[in-house]
């Protein structure tokens, strides 16, 4: 019985060093997303554009109206994908046509607001306050700038856990605080 014992208390020993010798599989996850976003920077020409929040931003148009700041309110279109081109976000049809704006508010948090994934993305406010109105931009965001480690799930879709996200924004129309005050009085 003593020899059982020995083996098992030896068995157990075995499997807790065999264990803690194996990679933090968070760890792995974070390290795998950022060799594949480094490569798609470095495929893509992109590494001149990283901005020092993190993000890796190019305006595709450059806009000639209003920039945009915190508290505005941003009537956009857009398109988020995955590396791998899997489409999380979009206002596009599937024939690529935008219909409706989406309000995106700018470094603004409030219940409501905070409903919307995309309003969840902190890339895409670094981002907005770097376009004016008119303007077109691609944005690399990075996950710490955006989902994390917390598996997203979207209705259909899931947004694994360290993925970085592809953005293409269109800035039609921002609104100021004080214009969106002054629409509220109307």
């Amino acid at each position: 019985m003593k020899q059982y014992l020995y083996l098992l208390g030896f068995a157990f020993l075995l499997s807790g060093i065999y264990t803690s010798c194996k990679p933090d599989t968070l760890t792995a996850l974070h390290d795998n997303e950022v060799i594949a976003q480094d490569k798609y920077v470095k495929n893509h020409t992109l590494t001149k554009f990283k901005d020092v929040s993190g993000i890796f931003f190019k305006d595709s148009i450059k806009g000639t109206g209003d920039t945009i700041k915190s508290g505005y309110k941003v009537m956009l279109y857009f398109k988020i994908t995955l590396l791998d081109g899997t489409v999380c976000f979009t206002t596009q049809d599937a024939a690529g046509r935008n219909y409706e704006e989406f309000p995106f508010y700018v470094d603004v948090s409030n219940t409501t607001v905070n409903l919307q994934y995309v309003q969840q993305i902190a890339g895409l406010h670094h981002g907005m306050k770097k376009m004016q109105v008119g303007g077109t931009a691609f944005m690399v965001i990075p996950s710490e700038l955006a989902f994390k480690a917390v598996d997203t799930n979207v209705g259909y879709l899931i947004i694994p856990r360290f993925s970085t996200l592809l953005a293409t924004v269109y800035v039609k129309k921002a609104y100021s605080p004080a214009q969106q005050l002054a629409q509220q009085q109307q």
